[in-house]
């Protein structure tokens, strides 16, 4: 999936922070990213989330800091796209903020350290929980309501929690560099949708690759490439997220989970549960319970 440089304010002059509350049948499903800081609550939606090289379930209460340049999207379940159900709607609160004219404006307080700081830890995308969620979430939400003065106050205690919270988790990985390129093509966006849609069935290198029109030892390093992942560990980590989520959902009968997710087998299903989860089912679920 190709991501898009994206404008967040198309006249180039968003000042150092905005506000946007987004209600729509379902998340725009384009791979992209952009200069700014993005800080993402959703608070009714659900489906398969990409950052960076971070793949995961998402569902409604989720809250995430996005850095600059990170491409990233929240692709909705097939429900949402379906007309004749209604009530689906897809709702989020998102904080944009220029992370360069937020430096210069704390620069002139002595506070730079802590942007530069939160800027490295973000840059690879922060889930938080706990009473930092609770509380930035509140913070957000108040935001949409706010006159400018108002708000401005408001996104100051924003910066403060997100400077001093250990709340949280980072998706991409450490390593991860953006390497994807004005000139790609939207190839990448075709078999993503693909395996989103497919994933509890077989999924087979040869048909991505022909569906945009590739040979499989090209399209396996265009991937790879563009990724950081092989087809196989991506459609692989799609299948175990959307295995931790039924986990979570309640109990479950781990043979009979292993087919729902597309594996042809148990000890499939189980080594690349350890492999990218670094514990078993039966751990897991002990440790959803703990």
């Amino acid at each position: 999936m190709k991501p898009v440089f994206a404008k967040i304010r198309e006249d180039g002059q968003m000042n150092v922070f905005a506000v946007r509350v987004i209600d729509l049948p379902y998340f725009t499903t384009e791979f992209h990213f952009h200069k700014e800081c993005q800080m993402v609550y959703v608070e009714q939606s659900e489906g398969k989330r990409i950052i960076g090289d971070s793949i995961e379930d998402f569902s409604s209460d989720e809250l995430i800091l996005l850095g600059p340049d990170i491409p990233h999207v929240w692709h909705n379940n097939s429900k949402y796209f379906d007309k004749k159900k209604k009530g689906n709607n897809a709702r989020s609160v998102a904080l944009f903020f220029h992370p360069e004219k937020l430096l210069a404006a704390m620069e002139i307080f002595g506070l730079s350290k802590q942007v530069v700081s939160l800027m490295r830890k973000c840059s690879r995308g922060m889930k938080f929980h706990g009473a930092t969620k609770q509380a930035l979430k509140t913070l957000l939400l108040e935001m949409t309501t706010q006159d400018q003065l108002t708000q401005l106050s408001t996104f100051i205690q924003v910066l403060e929690k997100l400077s001093h919270t250990r709340e949280y988790e980072l998706l991409a990985s450490e390593g991860y560099v953006n390497t994807y390129q004005m000139k790609d093509n939207d190839r990448i966006d075709i078999v993503f949708k693909y395996v989103f849609s497919d994933f509890k069935t077989d999924i087979h290198l040869d048909k991505a690759a022909a569906m945009v029109n590739m040979n499989k030892q090209a399209f396996c390093r265009y991937f790879k490439n563009r990724t950081q992942k092989t087809f196989v560990q991506f459609v692989n980590e799609v299948r175990i997220g959307h295995a931790c989520k039924l986990l979570a959902e309640g109990p479950q009968q781990i043979s009979l989970l292993a087919f729902e997710c597309g594996f042809n087998s148990l000890s499939n299903f189980n080594r690349f549960f350890r492999e990218i989860k670094n514990v078993s089912p039966k751990e897991y679920i002990k440790l959803l319970s703990a």
